[in-house]
């Protein structure tokens, strides 16, 4: 399986930067982003998208559980960094 490398955090541009922050903060870590960074423009379109959907269904899920779901998707499609 194909693997794609994390950029190196000083080269993220700024706007990822404070992303990055908020999901330390929230998730306790946000290293995942620096795959992403390879396509900023598009992250962040999926962002805009993806936050405010969360806003949206915030609570309608338990966060544990959708972390889990993540985490068991990532596993079952073999997608660890």
């Amino acid at each position: 399986m194909a693997h794609v490398s994390a950029v190196p955090f000083e080269k993220v541009p700024g706007f990822l930067k404070n992303i990055m922050h908020a999901y330390d903060e929230e998730l306790g870590g946000s290293e995942f982003v620096q795959v992403f960074a390879h396509a900023p423009e598009v992250y962040k379109k999926f962002i805009d998208y993806y936050f405010a959907l969360e806003l949206e269904t915030r609570g309608a899920v338990d966060g544990v559980i959708t972390e889990l779901s993540r985490l068991m998707v990532a596993q079952k499609n073999n997608c660890f960094l």
